[in-house]
């Protein structure tokens, strides 16, 4: 997976939460993009960060209720989803520098200035509002050019320096463009991932997006908090026990990893349904297996991709979507099957208590016994269910005491923040 890969699946995915937002965060980069090759002081890979936060600007909007607030011009208490996004890039992501933009990019100008933080700071976030609000009114079909209706707002929302880059950004692209403004979505698509092409992320930086993309998933709700990565840790120590080898073993991590990619566009209200959902629901739920699929086509390894879609499937063709039976399901794909399914049955949900070992393990050896699931992997998990249950407390451990930290967090900054 290379820098490009991990953006479009940025992005597949966060378009997946709310129609309203498709493309918001790829549009809002190119004008970001636009606004700093016009100002001609940013290198590079600054102008890559920009864009890769302007992707990702919203992402604590997906935590809340605001979204129907945030498409408006005219935003009302938007500190919500700006501090859930700060502790988002803060706390999980490979750039937390940046997270002080994200906090700051709703906050009018005046009060901008009294906040203690660097001017480049000021200036990042006051580029990425501007852009943001440009695309809102876009969006929103008016007829007055953008930029006399920003004007209004020149001294209130944004600083002068600010709006004379996006002044002259439009200048430049009109000229490019027959005195038209540029609307294609390909246009925008590949300007933002050429700047992020140009300077490619580490493998580490990379991952370290996957995790925080996943993670902000899962962060919706206290009782999904650690779903994830314990499918995840459990995979690895069956594998590690079925002898898998070691790039195997690495594909399984990540397929795991990345297995309930697409329930970021399962509503909450779904994910954390108190009782048995209806099959309607149920059958909604389900969808999160396609979406995943849409989210990671073509920007994944195929393997990794298949171990992540397949992870309901059932030995005897009764599981979903595609019903696939045994002779259709490699070792990698029955491993996290079974893995997801024991944290599933050791973690909190909203409708039920973690069960523990004993009636975990019954559970596992009646679906053996009834066809349903790798009997190897079951094998290996009961003989060494201490153990790998112990590991997985181990790697689960700093993820719950940041969910912690952030829950605490948020209580301290959101009262700052609306005071500004």
């Amino acid at each position: 997976m290379n820098s490009e890969n991990v953006a479009n699946i940025m992005m597949r995915a966060l378009d997946y939460v709310d129609p309203r937002l498709i493309d918001h965060g790829v549009r809002t980069g190119y004008c970001v993009l636009r606004m700093m090759e016009a100002d001609g002081g940013y290198d590079k890979g600054t102008v890559r960060d920009m864009c890769i936060m302007s992707i990702l600007h919203d992402i604590g909007a997906y935590k809340t209720e605001e979204i129907s607030n945030m498409v408006q011009f005219e935003t009302g208490d938007v500190w919500e989803h700006s501090v859930y996004g700060y502790l988002f890039i803060k706390n999980l992501s490979p750039m937390p520098e940046y997270a002080p933009v994200i906090l700051l990019h709703h906050l009018e100008y005046p009060r901008l200035k009294g906040v203690d933080c660097s001017d480049e700071t000021k200036k990042k976030a006051q580029i990425l509002s501007l852009a943001d609000r440009a695309d809102v009114y876009r969006q929103m079909g008016q007829q007055q050019p953008v930029e006399e209706y920003l004007k209004r707002y020149v001294g209130t929302k944004f600083s002068k320096e600010v709006y004379d880059l996006f002044l002259k950004q439009q200048k430049q692209e009109r000229n490019e463009n027959g005195g038209k403004d540029r609307q294609e979505r390909e246009c925008y698509l590949d300007r933002v991932l050429g700047a992020i092409r140009e300077q490619p992320f580490s493998d580490e930086q990379i991952e370290g997006f996957l995790k925080m993309l996943i993670f902000s998933i899962d962060f919706r709700s206290e009782h999904t908090v650690i779903h994830t990565i314990t499918t995840t840790a459990i995979s690895v120590e069956a594998a590690r026990r079925l002898n898998a080898g070691e790039r195997l073993t690495e594909k399984i991590r990540h397929g795991a990893l990345l297995h309930d990619l697409g329930k970021i566009g399962i509503p909450v209200e779904i994910l954390e349904f108190p009782g048995k959902l209806s099959p309607q629901a149920m059958n909604y739920m389900r969808t999160h297996v396609d979406l995943t699929e849409k989210i990671l086509d073509g920007q994944v390894d195929d393997e990794v991709t298949q171990i992540a879609l397949r992870h309901h499937e059932k030995l005897d063709g009764s599981g979903y979507p595609k019903g696939w039976k045994e002779a259709d399901l490699s070792l990698a794909q029955r491993i996290v099957a079974v893995s997801d399914i024991v944290s599933a049955l050791t973690g909190t949900r909203s409708y039920k208590e973690a069960y523990d070992k004993e009636r975990t393990l019954s559970i596992l050896q009646r679906m053996k016994c009834e066809g349903l699931i790798c009997p190897y992997t079951v094998d290996v998990l009961t003989e060494s269910f201490d153990v790998i249950m112990e590991e997985v407390k181990r790697q689960c451990r700093p993820i719950l005491d940041i969910y912690t930290g952030m829950k605490t967090e948020y209580n301290d900054i959101i009262e700052v923040c609306r005071n500004l």
